[in-house]
């Protein structure tokens, strides 16, 4: 099944009671962002900034999740954060858009936050030099059964494990 036939589009979460994004009095204030397709959910709040990936990122799926990014981004404030545990499949499409949205938020002096990732994730990162761009900071799951967590894998030479 492909996503052509399936609505996908980032739905602000909010709530009354506050200031909308505009600063008018109407009561709308937008929290986050979710989207709900066949081969991706996203779920993110702004404050802070924190997006849950489940799913596949690929050419159907790759304008929602630019979008929904790109909200976490201007909406919210400090290291944005990612969960990519759930994340089954991400094309050069989705890589690039987690390059450019580090890059964009190192000239913030902030971070993009890479949660849970998986370690043939971080290789291809490795592989492709992104995961030299100062502002990327991936928490890589660990593989085998001491696995009890996440280790920080920071911008830099790469680790060889011997």
């Amino acid at each position: 099944m492909t996503e052509r036939g399936v609505e996908c589009a980032v739905v602000p979460v909010n709530s009354g009671g506050g200031r909308s994004p505009g600063g008018d009095d109407s009561g709308f204030v937008v929290e986050g962002v979710r989207v709900r397709s066949a081969l991706l959910r996203l779920d993110g709040v702004f404050e802070p900034p924190y997006l849950v990936v489940d799913g596949e990122i690929d050419i159907s799926t790759l304008a929602p999740f630019t979008t929904a990014l790109s909200s976490m981004l201007e909406h919210g404030y400090g290291d944005v954060w990612i969960d990519v545990e759930k994340l089954s499949f991400i094309d050069v499409g989705g890589l690039r858009a987690l390059a450019a949205a580090a890059c964009r938020l190192h000239i913030q002096d902030r971070r993009l936050v890479l949660r849970s990732v998986a370690p043939h994730l971080v290789k291809l990162m490795d592989l492709v030099g992104w995961s030299q761009i100062p502002s990327l900071f991936m928490l890589a799951r660990e593989t085998g059964p001491s696995s009890s967590g996440s280790r920080a894998r920071r911008p830099g030479p790469r680790a060889h494990d011997d």
